[in-house]
């Protein structure tokens, strides 16, 4: 197949996505407006150098429209309703996959009016939509898609990758006592719905209890300075470290350094990091989110407290830190359903037999 991948450029979700399309022999083509390179991905830039947005957005579907004419592809794969799913409606493409990713169906849609259009357009012309949760296709299926066009796909674990193992390389490398406990966080600074601030707060907390404990945050974007004044404030300082955007291929070791992972968002799909910890038989600490208890059974694999409870965080996390057993036993129980339902091979092949169908229904049409 000649697929057009309408995405996010220089994201990890986006590259996960076309690689695997690519080891399978697919031409695949990403147009967007943030280039990188992947390697055997044919790029197309979408970027306009227009500010005003509806300006930008009207002078980008028309471009977009030529870069289609021009690669002729066989499938248009749309990630992320806001914006480039507002793109596909004008397109003139079919068949067109569109995947979701989370705050672009939990926000956008309900800012404002136009957007709220534009959503309900992209979702109702999409041959095949995608989201990896339950809850995040049941908040599609209210804008008005129909229940038999979604599916159910995780962005998926390499297991061959993400497995228990020891993180000595990494705790050297943040300069983390040997025994310290480590808590661990790789969610973005830029949002504030990830309630990286709560995380903060409860480090005071946790060292009344714990002195010597390291919460390591690794943001994969956003700068933290307000995190990191925030940290000086309440005098912890020492205990933590902002260690910015870890390469996913060092990810591995970063969970094998941590004894706890945390994942606290006001609003999120599943998260692949959450999946990753799983897989890494990690002690975990989410919000009480309907994503994260599709995961997450409180007290049997994970703790799940509120999104920005400080005080229910801190005392989850030394509970976890201080029962070693405890710990072990959730992690072995999350790993073993991890391995069960969050394969990404088993995923990607899922989704590669969805445009397929599509591919060849259109064929056949024509």
């Amino acid at each position: 197949m000649r697929i057009a991948f309408l995405s996010i450029g220089n994201h990890i979700h986006t590259e996960r996505w076309l690689e695997y399309f690519v080891h399978r022999g697919h031409d695949v083509h990403l147009i967007t407006v943030t280039p990188g390179p992947i390697e055997g991905v044919t790029h197309h830039d979408l970027r306009t150098g227009i500010s005003w947005k509806p300006l930008h957005y009207a002078f980008g579907a028309l471009k977009l429209r030529a870069i289609l004419r021009k690669i002729k592809p066989d499938l248009l794969h749309t990630h992320f309703l806001q914006g480039y799913g507002y793109w596909s409606v004008f397109s003139g493409m079919r068949p067109f996959v569109l995947t979701v990713w989370g705050d672009d169906v939990y926000k956008a849609p309900f800012a404002s009016k136009l957007r709220g259009f534009l959503s309900r357009r992209a979702v109702a012309m999409a041959d095949v939509i995608t989201g990896d949760s339950e809850d995040i296709l049941n908040v599609v299926e209210q804008l008005g898609a129909s229940r038999e066009k979604l599916h159910l796909i995780l962005w998926g674990v390499d297991f061959d990758v993400f497995y228990p193992r020891s993180g000595d390389e990494m705790r050297r490398e943040w300069r983390i006592p040997a025994g310290a406990p480590i808590v661990i966080s790789t969610r973005s600074f830029s949002r504030d719905y990830y309630n990286i601030d709560v995380i903060v707060d409860s480090v005071a907390k946790i060292r009344e209890q714990i002195p010597d404990v390291v919460v390591v945050f690794a943001a994969y974007d956003g700068e933290g300075h307000d995190l990191k004044a925030r940290a000086e404030r309440l005098g912890v300082a020492d205990n933590v470290r902002f260690v910015g955007r870890i390469q996913h291929d060092r990810l591995p070791l970063a969970l094998g350094a941590a004894d706890v992972f945390v994942t606290i968002p006001s609003l999120d799909a599943t998260a692949v990091s959450l999946l990753e910890a799983m897989s890494c038989a990690k002690g975990i600490v989410a919000s009480d989110l309907p994503s994260n208890r599709e995961w997450i059974q409180d007290n049997e694999n994970g703790f799940i407290v509120p999104p920005r409870d400080a005080d229910a965080l801190a005392g989850r996390i030394v509970s976890l830190i201080g029962d070693p057993a405890l710990r072990g036993r959730f992690g072995e129980r999350s790993m073993a359903i991890a391995h069960d339902r969050a394969g990404y091979t088993e995923n990607m092949s899922r989704v590669e037999a969805l445009c397929q169908q599509l591919v060849d229904r259109s064929r056949r049409g024509r």
